[in-house]
């Protein structure tokens, strides 16, 4: 049975505002604002893999990568943003997900202007990194890395893919409340890339909690489990060793994998790490034995 979850926050249709400029080494010759807060992991990594790093001055609580990111001053998270520590930051700038549209109307009462940028889909990720980089000035750049973040994740489709799960939150020896990625997910975007068909196609709501039992109608082949932590290796073995031991699964060993790190849930310039690495995890499942693409 799949029981209904609110999804995680990266689903909200585009919108951006007036355009604007934030400067950086080498920015185009166009009005900047030199203070810039950034309010989700995403739209921090990108804006430092635009080059516009000298231009943050805070960021949202999860925001750690890179680890120049951590010594900047934490402004909340999306139900308990810090607006005194905004404020008194002053920030030019305030680059937010749709999800943060209400606090996006409260900076924007304040006075500070406020860019939205997507960050659902695939493609959401390059038009992020587009707009960020035409509102700061530094238009090329943009358009340059949204370029390379396609080329990374061209569809590479596997033979022999196998159907899989993605699993994206549960804890060791809890198999009755899972969270998974389902179609409307980048997760399930890039599943789809390689060939691999996702056993919660038919779920109702991109991020479905489900139970054992829903893994047990649809039988994957693969059971892809990723965290956004680095798990210890005690952990891992324990996360693997439920599915191997899971009643009427029939899960071998090379298909249950364990892909985590900092980068694995962000959205951002680096999932073509976390794409090559879900490869790795197919290809041996599927037996292949084939090199992951560069």
């Amino acid at each position: 049975m799949i029981r209904r979850r609110a999804a995680p926050a990266v689903v909200a249709p585009l919108v951006a505002l007036l355009a604007a400029a934030c400067g950086g080494p080498g920015a185009d010759p166009v009005p900047a604002p030199g203070r810039v807060i950034t309010l989700a992991p995403s739209i921090t990594e990108t804006a430092f893999a635009l080059g516009l790093g000298d231009s943050v001055v805070g960021v949202d609580d999860y925001s750690r990568w890179p680890p120049a990111a951590r010594e900047l001053p934490r402004l909340g998270g999306l139900l308990d943003p810090r607006l005194e520590a905004i404020v008194a930051l002053e920030p030019e700038l305030a680059v937010v997900l749709p999800s943060q549209r209400g606090l996006g109307q409260r900076l924007a009462a304040l006075g500070i202007e406020v860019l939205e940028v997507p960050s659902d889909t695939l493609a959401d990720i390059g038009r992020a990194a587009i707009l960020m980089a035409e509102r700061c000035g530094v238009a090329e750049r943009g358009r340059r890395l949204a370029a390379e973040i396609e080329r990374a994740l061209a569809p590479a489709p596997l033979a022999g893919a196998p159907p899989t799960a993605l699993v994206v939150g549960r804890q060791p020896g809890r198999m009755g409340s899972v969270l998974v990625a389902a179609p409307g997910t980048y997760l399930d975007e890039l599943l789809g890339r390689l060939g691999a068909a996702n056993v919660f196609a038919d779920a109702a709501t991109p991020y479905p909690q489900v139970g054992l039992e829903a893994f047990l109608e649809r039988r994957p082949r693969a059971v892809v489990e990723l965290h956004g932590e680095p798990q210890a290796a005690d952990v891992e073995r324990r996360l693997r060793h439920d599915w191997l031991t899971a009643p009427g699964l029939e899960l071998s060993e090379p298909c249950v994998a364990v892909v985590d790190g900092l980068e694995v849930l962000v959205p951002g310039p680096r999932l073509p790490e976390v794409y090559a690495r879900l490869r790795s995890a197919l290809v041996a499942c599927a037996g292949e034995g084939a090199p992951v693409d560069d």
